[in-house]
């Protein structure tokens, strides 16, 4: 598991809430070669996963957009991306800017 720095204020989130569709071939693999392969984008700061394994909600940290832009071209993440309406019933992708982080 990733970790997540303690304080992400004035940082990017990158929020994708999904529901799996029936069909995941090939999910998995992708799945963890996307994980694997995103911690060496520079700016990549970490992430959550909240869910019970079929609507979930994944959020990646960020330095800033430059690196949330490295990543959308990245190509892994690319051809992810296309297979999508087949692993998704539904999915959203939210990109936000944190403006406080407050941890207890």
């Amino acid at each position: 598991m990733h970790t997540i720095p303690k304080n992400v204020a004035n940082c990017f989130a990158v929020i994708f809430s999904y529901e799996l569709s029936d069909n995941l071939d090939g999910y998995s693999s992708m799945d963890q070669d996307t994980i694997d392969a995103v911690q060496f984008i520079d700016g990549y700061l970490g992430y959550e996963k909240f869910g019970d394994g079929i609507s979930n909600v994944f959020i990646s940290y960020w330095k800033d957009m430059n690196s949330v832009n490295l990543w959308k071209k990245n190509l892994l993440h690319i051809q992810a991306k296309k297979k999508g309406p087949t692993w998704y019933k539904n999915y959203r992708v939210q990109i936000t800017e944190i403006h406080q982080d407050i941890n207890h």
